[in-house]
């Protein structure tokens, strides 16, 4: 049996995974040398197809465990598929993924046991200014980062940092509100005349709000 868990909820997985490894793994033994857990950080196609081989030592089958697969290198994608597509009676697998699958490893077989545990809400330009009131500017930008990958430009963003300065700029103050209108203004000429990289006009634009509020 293949099993596919995914979603965000960390928590969860691991839950449905102690869960079938009790199930399956029933003597004590067996959880030292009948279970592998792999990451596809660091998965080889010749490590994969080593765990996918062993056979069981003290249980009627092997349990292994798969961990980031939407990471998997295309070489060791190539060894699990066929697995996939016909898993053998000593073994069960279970892959876990946090992200998208993508390529051959979109279109599961019928066969595979999926849940779905957790779905990552979208986060939205708000999101960031919550981070910035927390004075935490390396996640701020992190996801900044993120709204760049996603399309979202410069510009965009502009109008909500206008009205998050003008809603919390205010309580710091009528020297620093002043110095916060400033540095707003000055970003968003960089952004228009191309004085700076727009991206880095408005990394710059965050930054400066955060330190602000110091």
């Amino acid at each position: 049996m293949i099993y596919l868990l995914l979603g965000e909820d960390t928590q969860a997985k691991d839950l449905k995974i102690a869960e079938i490894k009790s199930r399956l793994l029933t003597k004590p033994e067996a959880v030292h040398f009948d279970f592998e857990s792999l990451d596809a950080h660091h998965l080889s196609a010749a490590s994969l197809k080593k765990a996918l081989l062993a056979l069981p030592a003290f249980s009627s089958q092997r349990l292994v465990l798969i961990r980031h697969v939407h990471k998997l290198k295309n070489d060791v994608v190539t060894v699990l598929l066929p697995f996939v597509d016909k898993p053998p009676d000593y073994c069960d697998v279970i892959l876990e993924a946090s992200g998208e699958l993508k390529g051959q490893l979109k279109e599961m077989p019928t066969g595979v046991k999926t849940w779905t545990l957790g779905v990552k809400e979208e986060a939205n330009i708000f999101d960031m200014t919550r981070l910035m009131s927390a004075q935490k500017t390396t996640e701020a930008l992190k996801m900044l980062h993120e709204f760049y990958s996603h399309g979202m430009y410069p510009l965009q963003m502009m109008g909500a940092l206008v009205w998050y300065w003008g809603k919390e700029g205010r309580a710091l103050g009528p020297q620093k509100f002043e110095r916060g209108l400033k540095v707003l203004q000055e970003a968003d000429l960089n952004i228009k005349r191309s004085r700076l990289l727009p991206e880095y006009a408005l990394e710059k634009l965050v930054v400066e709000l955060v330190e602000l509020q110091k």
